[in-house]
């Protein structure tokens, strides 16, 4: 009997789009196995048949990855906890309307028993490689001495992804995320002793279009797509600029990272009224290298007198977007919801009551709030530093708008408020869009394309002995 294909994901296994993705590729038969990037719990969508190889010291207890009902519990009960000292006021608010409204079944579900059959977590010793180490969060770089400043704990570093690799000798190594997967694969291969397995590299939001711009990373970014034997992005903008960076591999499909969606399930979440009818706006809140959550409630601001009837919810939240907007609420400038914690469902059923989504950033790939928005009829407003191009019919189905040009966005987000037209038509043809192209019994044959080419590929790849 022919073995199955075997890959080693090397990404952050406490992302849900990481987890997705690999829950995804079990479907379709790979012998799946997930070196994680630290010791936190994988998240819960880590499905089975993925075995997950957690590095530890001969005799140190066994860890205890993944979180429990009670854990989830006590995790809420800190963030309540929190916002009490943040904003007492709110806590209230929110509980009382917690044991007021009427239980969802989508929110109130009990979390399902783990049992071993779901993921099965193999013990990594690694007393050889790092003796002396036991305890230590000793954390090393993963560049040379010009390149970026990123770094691994030891523990889940280089040495031992090598050791793993030259154990388990997989048939495709897939990184997923460049600044810490990829660059921890290239620092890894510098180590192997033998043959480098076929490794394929995903780039994720901002991996290439942000930080290619800084030039200790462009570095890096350059080895990495040099070292490569494929190369995975979920839109053509950043296909062109792997290419730049030094990539000379084939051209693989061009998929969105998060996979694909259950329709049936999505549309259980989507409320039927048209979003014209609707009196909530969806805010992405991010505030870092790439997010400008602090652009979106200024234009929020500016609408204030016509926005008086709509709840504005504002969901991955930073720290300075949230206390402006804790701010605009006290003062009855505009009426927020600060989402500090949700499940996926929860946001997406926000989504469903949405008439818009305005994300503004500096950067990014597709934007999963994007494809969330146009899967539950919220109008997109993003900015023109994503992909969302890709997706949108020009004026039509959604706004990209320039992160620097206020007055437009304004322009574009007033447009949005008052046409109703406008907004009801685009989310007949965003649903026909993401349909079309995210549905799973759409997107999983395309995804079967993608490792078929991916595997023809790497079969026939010379594979790179260490430099």
């Amino acid at each position: 009997m022919t073995s199955r294909p075997k890959i080693l994901f090397v990404a952050m296994h406490t992302s849900v789009h990481a987890a997705r993705w690999v829950e995804l590729t079990t479907r379709l038969g790979y012998d799946c196995h997930v070196f994680p990037i630290n010791a936190e719990a994988p998240h819960q969508k880590l499905a089975a048949g993925v075995t997950l190889h957690q590095p530890v010291f001969r005799d140190a207890p066994a860890p205890t990855l993944r979180q429990s009902p009670q854990s989830e519990q006590f995790a809420r009960a800190l963030r309540v906890l929190r916002l009490v000292v943040t904003n007492p006021r709110d806590a209230v608010r929110r509980v009382r309307k917690r044991l007021n409204s009427r239980p969802r079944p989508v929110v109130t579900s009990p979390t399902p028993a783990v049992t071993d059959d779901q993921l099965k977590v193999v013990p990594f010793v690694v007393n050889d490689l790092l003796p002396g180490l036991a305890g230590s969060d000793e954390r090393i770089r993963l560049g040379r001495a010009n390149e970026s400043d990123e770094t691994a704990l030891r523990l889940h570093g280089p040495e031992v992804l090598a050791a793993l690799i030259e154990h388990l000798k997989p048939d495709l190594i897939h990184s997923m995320e460049f600044q810490h997967a990829g660059y921890l694969v290239l620092a890894a291969r510098d180590r192997i002793s033998g043959k480098m397995p076929a490794w394929m590299a995903t780039n994720w939001g901002s991996d290439i279009y942000h930080f290619g711009k800084s030039p200790d990373h462009a570095l890096q970014i350059r080895r990495v797509c040099e070292a490569i034997d494929l190369y995975s992005c979920e839109c053509h903008r950043d296909l062109a600029l792997g290419r730049e960076f030094g990539y000379r591999g084939p051209d693989l499909p061009v998929l969105p990272n998060s996979g694909g969606i259950d329709m049936a399930q999505t549309m259980s979440l989507r409320h039927p009224a048209p979003p014209s009818a609707r009196k909530l706006i969806m805010v992405k809140g991010y505030d870092h290298f790439a997010g400008r959550a602090m652009v979106s409630l200024a234009v929020l601001e500016r609408f204030a007198a016509q926005l008086r009837n709509y709840t504005i919810v504002l969901f991955s939240v930073g720290a300075r977007p949230r206390v402006r907007a804790l701010e605009l609420a006290a003062a009855g400038t505009l009426d927020i919801r600060v989402i500090d914690w949700a499940t996926h469902d929860e946001i997406l059923q926000q989504f469903g009551l949405a008439r818009l989504y305005l994300g503004i950033s500096a950067s990014d790939a597709i934007s999963t709030s994007v494809l969330e928005a146009m899967a539950m009829g919220a109008f997109p407003i993003q900015t023109d530093t994503s992909c969302c191009a890709e997706w949108f019919i020009p004026d039509t189905s959604g706004f990209a708008v320039p992160v620097d040009d206020f007055e437009v966005i304004c322009d574009r987000f007033q447009r949005a408020l008052t046409d109703d037209a406008l907004v009801d038509a685009a989310a007949t043809i965003n649903l026909d869009i993401i349909k079309s192209r995210l549905a799973i019994e759409v997107f999983m044959p395309r995804m079967g394309d993608f490792y078929a080419q991916a595997f023809c590929h790497a079969h026939s790849a010379n594979r790179r002995a260490t430099p």
